[in-house]
Protein backbone atom coordinates (compact mmCIF):
# COMPACT_ATOMS: atom_id res chain seq x y z
CA UNK A 1 0.00 0.00 0.00
CA UNK A 2 1.20 3.33 -0.80
CA UNK A 3 1.05 6.46 1.64
CA UNK A 4 2.09 9.89 1.22
CA UNK A 5 5.21 11.18 1.42
CA UNK A 6 5.44 11.70 5.01
CA UNK A 7 4.66 8.19 6.38
CA UNK A 8 6.82 6.99 3.82
CA UNK A 9 9.82 8.49 5.16
CA UNK A 10 8.60 7.09 8.58
CA UNK A 11 8.47 3.74 7.43
CA UNK A 12 11.66 4.00 5.27
CA UNK A 13 13.73 4.90 8.08
CA UNK A 14 11.72 2.66 10.50
CA UNK A 15 12.87 0.04 8.47
CA UNK A 16 16.94 1.12 8.12
CA UNK A 17 16.63 1.78 12.15
CA UNK A 18 14.78 -1.50 13.48
CA UNK A 19 17.82 -3.91 13.52
CA UNK A 20 19.38 -1.16 15.45
CA UNK A 21 16.34 -0.59 17.76
CA UNK A 22 16.30 -4.44 18.73
CA UNK A 23 20.12 -4.31 19.33
CA UNK A 24 19.36 -1.46 21.52
CA UNK A 25 16.77 -3.27 23.36
CA UNK A 26 18.98 -6.00 24.16
CA UNK A 27 21.80 -4.51 24.82
CA UNK A 28 19.40 -2.34 27.88
CA UNK A 29 18.50 -5.90 28.73
CA UNK A 30 21.91 -6.83 29.24
CA UNK A 31 22.87 -4.30 30.99
CA UNK A 32 20.02 -4.77 33.33
CA UNK A 33 21.05 -8.06 33.79
CA UNK A 34 24.68 -6.87 34.84
CA UNK A 35 22.76 -6.27 38.56
CA UNK A 36 20.00 -9.04 38.45
CA UNK A 37 20.39 -12.06 40.64
CA UNK A 38 19.55 -15.37 39.72
CA UNK A 39 17.14 -16.49 42.19
CA UNK A 40 15.99 -20.07 40.77
CA UNK A 41 18.36 -23.06 42.56
CA UNK A 42 17.93 -25.37 39.10
CA UNK A 43 18.87 -22.55 36.88
CA UNK A 44 22.54 -23.33 36.40
CA UNK A 45 25.47 -20.64 35.98
CA UNK A 46 27.08 -21.27 33.23
CA UNK A 47 29.52 -18.40 33.20
CA UNK A 48 30.22 -15.52 35.16
CA UNK A 49 31.44 -12.40 34.08
CA UNK A 50 32.21 -10.01 37.46
CA UNK A 51 28.69 -9.51 39.15
CA UNK A 52 26.63 -11.00 36.37
CA UNK A 53 25.59 -14.50 35.87
CA UNK A 54 24.80 -16.18 32.23
CA UNK A 55 22.15 -19.28 33.19
CA UNK A 56 21.52 -22.36 30.97
CA UNK A 57 18.46 -19.72 30.79
CA UNK A 58 20.04 -16.88 29.35
CA UNK A 59 22.10 -19.23 27.05
CA UNK A 60 19.42 -20.97 25.78
CA UNK A 61 17.52 -17.76 24.72
CA UNK A 62 20.71 -16.75 23.39
CA UNK A 63 20.93 -20.25 21.04
CA UNK A 64 16.98 -19.84 20.00
CA UNK A 65 17.81 -16.40 18.50
CA UNK A 66 20.91 -17.23 17.20
CA UNK A 67 21.15 -15.24 13.75
CA UNK A 68 20.68 -17.50 10.56
CA UNK A 69 24.49 -16.93 9.36
CA UNK A 70 26.02 -18.30 12.55
CA UNK A 71 22.89 -20.81 13.48
CA UNK A 72 26.07 -23.61 11.98
CA UNK A 73 28.34 -22.79 15.07
CA UNK A 74 26.03 -24.12 17.46
CA UNK A 75 25.80 -27.75 15.63
CA UNK A 76 29.24 -28.94 17.38
CA UNK A 77 30.60 -28.50 20.99
CA UNK A 78 33.26 -26.25 20.09
CA UNK A 79 31.03 -23.98 17.61
CA UNK A 80 28.65 -23.43 21.10
CA UNK A 81 32.08 -22.84 23.15
CA UNK A 82 33.36 -20.10 20.22
CA UNK A 83 29.76 -18.49 20.23
CA UNK A 84 29.95 -18.59 24.08
CA UNK A 85 33.22 -16.80 24.01
CA UNK A 86 31.24 -14.05 21.65
CA UNK A 87 28.88 -13.58 24.24
CA UNK A 88 31.43 -13.38 26.86
CA UNK A 89 33.44 -10.87 24.97
CA UNK A 90 30.14 -8.59 24.52
CA UNK A 91 28.98 -8.66 27.94
CA UNK A 92 31.92 -7.55 29.17
CA UNK A 93 32.13 -4.70 26.36
CA UNK A 94 28.41 -3.45 28.02
CA UNK A 95 30.11 -3.70 31.37
CA UNK A 96 32.56 -1.63 30.21
CA UNK A 97 30.14 1.23 28.55
CA UNK A 98 27.47 0.80 31.47
CA UNK A 99 30.98 1.92 33.74
CA UNK A 100 31.47 4.90 31.77
CA UNK A 101 28.32 6.05 32.09
CA UNK A 102 27.22 5.86 28.45
CA UNK A 103 23.50 4.26 29.17
CA UNK A 104 23.02 7.40 31.19
CA UNK A 105 24.05 9.48 28.25
CA UNK A 106 21.55 11.79 26.68
CA UNK A 107 22.69 10.65 23.35
CA UNK A 108 22.39 7.15 24.26
CA UNK A 109 18.66 7.76 25.96
CA UNK A 110 17.51 9.78 22.59
CA UNK A 111 19.19 7.29 20.45
CA UNK A 112 16.81 4.63 22.04
CA UNK A 113 13.63 7.01 22.55
CA UNK A 114 14.20 7.26 18.63
CA UNK A 115 14.24 3.62 17.86
CA UNK A 116 11.46 3.40 20.12
CA UNK A 117 9.34 5.69 18.30
CA UNK A 118 10.43 4.25 14.67
CA UNK A 119 9.17 0.56 16.02
CA UNK A 120 5.91 1.89 17.38
CA UNK A 121 4.92 3.26 13.79
CA UNK A 122 5.63 0.58 11.99
CA UNK A 123 3.90 -1.71 13.83
CA UNK A 124 1.00 1.27 13.69
CA UNK A 125 0.59 1.78 10.02
CA UNK A 126 0.93 -2.14 9.54
CA UNK A 127 -1.61 -2.88 11.53
CA UNK A 128 -4.07 -0.05 10.06
CA UNK A 129 -2.77 -1.50 6.77
CA UNK A 130 -4.15 -4.66 7.40
CA UNK A 131 -7.61 -3.62 8.67
CA UNK A 132 -8.19 -0.84 5.65
CA UNK A 133 -7.01 -3.97 3.49
CA UNK A 134 -9.88 -6.21 4.85
CA UNK A 135 -12.27 -3.65 4.69
CA UNK A 136 -11.50 -3.03 0.82
CA UNK A 137 -13.63 -4.33 -1.67
CA UNK A 138 -13.00 -3.77 -6.15
CA UNK A 139 -16.45 -4.14 -8.19
CA UNK A 140 -16.44 -5.71 -11.23
CA UNK A 141 -18.11 -1.97 -12.57
CA UNK A 142 -14.78 -0.16 -10.97
CA UNK A 143 -12.49 -2.43 -13.53
CA UNK A 144 -14.88 -1.98 -16.63
CA UNK A 145 -14.68 1.51 -16.17
CA UNK A 146 -11.68 2.00 -15.27
CA UNK A 147 -11.00 -0.39 -18.31
CA UNK A 148 -12.77 1.34 -21.05
CA UNK A 149 -10.86 4.89 -19.68
CA UNK A 150 -7.32 3.92 -19.86
CA UNK A 151 -7.88 3.00 -23.99
CA UNK A 152 -6.29 -0.41 -22.96
CA UNK A 153 -5.50 -2.47 -25.96
CA UNK A 154 -5.02 -5.51 -24.57
CA UNK A 155 -7.95 -7.61 -24.01
CA UNK A 156 -9.88 -6.75 -21.27
CA UNK A 157 -9.55 -10.85 -19.06
CA UNK A 158 -5.97 -10.44 -19.82
CA UNK A 159 -5.64 -7.19 -17.86
CA UNK A 160 -8.48 -7.63 -15.45
CA UNK A 161 -6.42 -8.66 -12.18
CA UNK A 162 -3.88 -5.61 -12.72
CA UNK A 163 -6.25 -3.48 -12.72
CA UNK A 164 -8.12 -4.73 -9.42
CA UNK A 165 -4.82 -4.76 -8.09
CA UNK A 166 -4.36 -1.02 -9.11
CA UNK A 167 -7.63 0.06 -8.23
CA UNK A 168 -7.09 -2.03 -4.34
CA UNK A 169 -3.99 -0.19 -4.13
CA UNK A 170 -5.23 3.52 -4.73
CA UNK A 171 -8.53 2.83 -2.33
CA UNK A 172 -5.90 2.00 0.15
CA UNK A 173 -3.66 4.44 -0.07
CA UNK A 174 -6.52 7.23 -0.21
CA UNK A 175 -7.85 5.50 3.04
CA UNK A 176 -4.53 5.42 4.86
CA UNK A 177 -4.05 8.93 3.73
CA UNK A 178 -8.10 9.78 5.05
CA UNK A 179 -6.85 8.28 8.46
CA UNK A 180 -4.00 10.22 9.03
CA UNK A 181 -5.58 13.86 7.62
CA UNK A 182 -8.40 12.45 10.34
CA UNK A 183 -5.66 12.26 13.49
CA UNK A 184 -4.21 15.19 12.34
CA UNK A 185 -7.59 17.45 12.14
CA UNK A 186 -8.84 15.55 15.39
CA UNK A 187 -5.37 16.94 17.63
CA UNK A 188 -4.53 20.21 18.65
CA UNK A 189 -1.12 21.17 16.62
CA UNK A 190 0.27 24.74 16.46
CA UNK A 191 2.76 25.83 14.66
CA UNK A 192 5.31 29.25 15.28
CA UNK A 193 6.38 29.87 12.22
CA UNK A 194 8.80 32.98 13.89
CA UNK A 195 10.94 30.06 15.55
CA UNK A 196 10.71 28.31 12.92
CA UNK A 197 12.47 30.67 10.36
CA UNK A 198 14.63 31.47 12.62
CA UNK A 199 15.91 27.65 12.82
CA UNK A 200 16.22 27.85 8.62
CA UNK A 201 19.42 26.56 7.88
CA UNK A 202 21.75 29.68 6.42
Amino acid sequence: MAVNKEVAMILRKGMEDYGRLLAGIACLIFLAGCSAEKTDPGNKVVAQINKYKMTEEDLRYEFKNTPYDEAELLETENGRKRYLRGLIEKEVLLQEAQRQGIDREKDFMKSIENYWEQALLRILIERKSKEISSLTHVYDNEIEEYYKDSGEKLPFLKVKNEIMNIIRQKKETDAMNAWIDELKNSSYIRVDEKVLESLAVK
